[in-house]
């Protein structure tokens, strides 16, 4: 490059004040929101230099000549400018806060609250300590406490934190604001003592145990779980049943014991609160003769396709109609595998019952004597006007899905109630 082309490309970079101008703009639009409010250095670090940058200069250069204009200018303001910056401030309080004036504040930790009833006379006491100190201090003291004395300290915790709970979501309903699942499984997690919900049921337990093998799966995840489920046999089921009403009796006697730290009026407080209950569980001691009979799949091709697609009966029939012969075909060949598979199934079950069971069961249901019989098992083929039929399927069930907390939903009917598991797949 010649001289002359080089005096021309700097003279094209002389910083003109409709350049400077420009560039002041350009920092205004590219401050978030968020740091406008916040002091110099914190905001400056927010802005984003290659947005910022405009040609004929580099992201670097622009930075640059900012910093050559803030030498210039003063660093006290003076009263008007604070007048100017009152009158925004009183107009539009919302935007100089982080934080929403209304929103409620988190009660500290039983150990912080007695660390600071006690701070003011362990100060006084120890003149020579350090604040640092005083409080390795308190908190040594708060450990060294009695039990009943923690106990105190933990119940009136409890209490505020119901208050805060109570306030948050006062506070949502105020603001047009949704409280999260989320938040509300934060909620209780944030209680200690209080224990963890166990999976509501076998299916649930199992997909719980299996979910870290495939994470990258995502939403094919709870599908997966599902198709492994149902090749599983009654023995096999019956296991997950069985320690899962282990679980929920262990539960329900964790939880008759936390609550009975309180008084009646502050039990029920506390359990309308925070929306708490015992779980469902037969006795223990009601031990089933047999493991559990298998679950007969659905007949139903339509319940397939509408499964498969994930969506609505109503809207599955419409589908259904446009499906060439080829399409309903492999629905087709799913049940009859489902439906051999179940045959065998029942035929393993039955074979572990006594023959007086045998006989009762044969009694009760006389129609399933075609899939216990191997050589005359037969399997109906129900199409279009046979769309009600039922079954005695688990998961016979299709519900409208739409989203990722639909698919969620779609598999917790084992009981008729949420399960709040696995955010880490959500």
């Amino acid at each position: 490059m010649t001289e002359s082309e080089m005096d021309v490309a700097e003279s094209a970079k002389a910083w003109t004040t409709a350049n400077l101008l420009k560039l002041v703009g350009r920092i205004r639009s590219n401050t978030p929101e968020s740091e406008k409010t916040t002091n110099y250095q914190s905001g400056l670090l927010s802005v984003n230099w290659d947005k910022t940058a405009f040609p004929p200069y580099s992201a670097k250069e622009c930075h640059d000549k900012w910093q050559k204009v803030m030498k210039k200018m003063r660093k006290v303001r003076s009263l008007p400018d604070l007048i100017a910056e009152a009158e925004e401030v009183v107009s539009k309080p919302l935007l100089h806060r982080r934080t929403h004036p209304d929103f409620p504040k988190y009660p500290c930790s039983a150990r912080i609250d007695y660390m600071k009833k006690n701070f003011s006379r362990l100060k006084k006491k120890h003149p020579r300590l350090t604040m640092t100190e005083i409080v390795v201090k308190a908190l040594k003291k708060y450990n060294e406490l009695p039990d009943e004395k923690k106990d105190e300290y933990e119940k009136r915790h409890a209490l505020e934190r119901a208050k805060y709970w109570r306030k948050f979501d006062n506070f949502c309903k105020n603001n047009n604001l949704h409280c999260t699942r989320r938040a509300r499984k934060a909620k209780l997690a944030a209680i200690e003592g209080l224990p963890v919900k166990p999976p509501r049921g076998g299916l649930s337990l199992f997909i719980k145990e299996h979910a870290a093998e495939k994470p990258s799966l995502g939403l094919d995840f709870f599908s997966d779980m599902k198709k492994r489920w149902r090749k599983l046999d009654a023995t096999e089921k019956h296991e997950y049943y069985t320690r899962c009403l282990k679980m929920r009796h262990e539960y329900n006697a964790k939880l008759k014991e936390y609550l009975d730290r309180f008084d009646e009026t502050e039990k029920q407080l506390f359990i309308k609160e925070q929306e708490i209950r015992f779980m469902k569980a037969k006795p223990l001691s009601v031990q089933r003769m047999s493991p559990r009979e298998p679950k007969m799949p659905s007949q139903t091709l339509l319940t397939y396709f509408a499964r498969d697609k994930m969506m609505s009966l109503a809207r599955s029939k419409k589908r259904w109609h446009k499906l060439s012969v080829k399409e309903k075909e492999r629905y087709k060949e799913q049940m009859h595998s489902n439906m051999e598979q179940y045959s065998e199934n029942l035929q393993k079950w039955f074979e572990k019952l006594t023959p007086e069971e045998q006989t009762k069961y044969l009694k009760q249901k006389p129609s399933k004597l075609r899939f216990l019989d191997g050589k005359n098992k037969q399997v109906y083929d129900r199409e279009e006007l046979h769309l009600s039929q039922p079954s005695d399927s688990e998961d016979e069930e299709i519900i409208e899905i739409s989203s990722e907390e639909d698919i969620w939903s779609s598999y917790e009917g084992e009981s008729g109630e949420d399960w709040d598991m696995f955010e880490r797949h959500r």
